[in-house]
């Protein structure tokens, strides 16, 4: 008998458990693992919003930019896409085919076609994971004067963006604004960012210099 003391008090048969400090610390350590991977989430989108409106947004400001630099004319402005017919300063005619060739015209080339296929128009996945389509539209109000405006912008882009243009999340002051219809906007405050666009016709709306 005195050979079977000892038994199951191995590593397989003893019934010794986790520790509380133990326990403790694989939580800590679960709780960083996510974290990590939840902020790691967050960088890319950010990353994302950054590229998206340096690569896209900016691009299509400063061509309308130079444009006007270049010719004196703010683009758009003519129903002709030869670059003649009356001029009133306002963006009258934003199609894509005016809008292109008015640039070619002069010399100048359009921002480049992304995956989408065309140069005004570019996706986006927003926070809740749901694709966007985002639409640039050049478009004249008395109000703002002429801008961009980037029509079916999700809530967490346009103020990731009103953050990079203004300094600050207001869609009622500074040069990005939010407007609820993109081609008569009226500056609001963005809304949470969780929710959905409320329409189809929401836009950011950046203010052009010209």
């Amino acid at each position: 008998m005195e050979g079977l003391k000892g038994r199951g008090k191995g590593p397989l048969g003893g019934n010794s458990g986790f520790t509380l400090i133990e326990m403790a610390i694989v939580l800590i350590i679960i709780g960083i693992i996510i974290g990590a991977v939840v902020k790691g989430k967050d960088l890319v989108r950010s990353a994302e919003q950054k590229r998206l409106y340096t690569t896209w947004t900016r691009e299509w400001q400063v061509t309308f930019n130079n444009y006007y630099d270049r010719t004196g004319w703010i683009l758009g402005d003519t129903n002709t896409v030869d670059n003649t017919g009356t001029r009133d300063g306002r963006c009258s005619n934003p199609s894509v085919a005016n809008i292109q060739s008015q640039l070619i015209r002069v010399g100048l080339e359009p921002p480049v076609n992304g995956p989408t296929g065309s140069s005004l128009v570019r996706t986006y996945t927003d926070s809740s994971g749901v694709s966007r389509t985002l639409t640039v539209h050049f478009n004249y109000n008395a109000n703002i004067g002429n801008y961009i405006a980037i029509q079916g912008i999700p809530n967490d882009l346009g103020m990731a963006w009103d953050r990079i243009i203004d300094g600050e999340i207001d869609g009622t002051a500074g040069d990005f604004l939010y407007g609820a219809a993109w081609n008569a906007p009226v500056a609001a405050a963005w809304p949470d960012a969780t929710n959905p666009p409320a329409s189809a016709n929401v836009a950011g709306i950046l203010k052009l210099q010209f």
